[in-house]
């Protein structure tokens, strides 16, 4: 009989939900779905993460997690990481979407502090001292450079092909990508 293994299953459930979130939004995912496509039962979601709002959490950190792992940020190159994170979401459409479900779900004050208010500290404190150094200019603060930076980014992502396919086509990720590139430069004033 084959040992138990709590991480194997915990990290099934994420997986099932992470795909869950992508696919259905918060408001529309199934606890009984994310365990049917995880192998599991709907009680070990509630044993793990207490609740379906506690499994979002994981999934989010975990995305938060892997970004921050997967897209090191530079504040001395922030057109390079702007290229990195575009590039990150056009392999990973998925992230994008369960960013989003993020974003139109859970604003407001019901919102809990999950990790990415962290790494987002951390970026703003970065961009900071690099002002201090002369390494970036000063003409918006850290956390508007942060926010500017990743909001041009992951525009492409975030806006419908309706509006962005006006400025290039869905399929040309080349040229959208020269455009997050060239547009973060500009904003940095090089």
């Amino acid at each position: 009989m084959a040992a138990r293994d709590p991480d194997d299953k915990k990290t099934r459930l994420l997986d099932a939900a992470f795909a869950e979130f992508a696919a259905n939004g918060i408001a529309a995912t199934r606890t009984d779905a994310i365990a049917e496509r995880a192998g599991r039962s709907a009680g070990l979601i509630y044993a793990y993460f207490g609740s379906e709002d506690g499994l979002f959490d994981a999934v989010f950190e975990r995305i938060v997690a892997d970004k921050v792992a997967q897209v090191p940020f530079t504040p001395e190159d922030l057109p390079g990481y702007a290229a990195r994170l575009f590039d990150s979401h056009a392999a990973h459409p998925e992230v994008a979407r369960v960013v989003a479900w993020n974003q139109l779900e859970r604003r407001g004050p019901a919102v809990r502090d999950v990790g990415s208010d962290e790494s987002g500290r951390r970026k703003i404190e970065q961009v900071r001292e690099a002002q201090c150094r002369g390494v970036l200019p000063g003409h918006f603060d850290a956390a508007q450079v942060v926010y500017l930076t990743q909001s041009v980014a992951l525009s492409w992502f975030f806006l419908p092909d309706e509006i962005t396919a006006h400025a290039a086509d869905p399929a040309d990720l080349d040229r959208r990508r020269a455009t997050v590139v060239e547009a973060v430069r500009r904003l940095m004033g090089s």
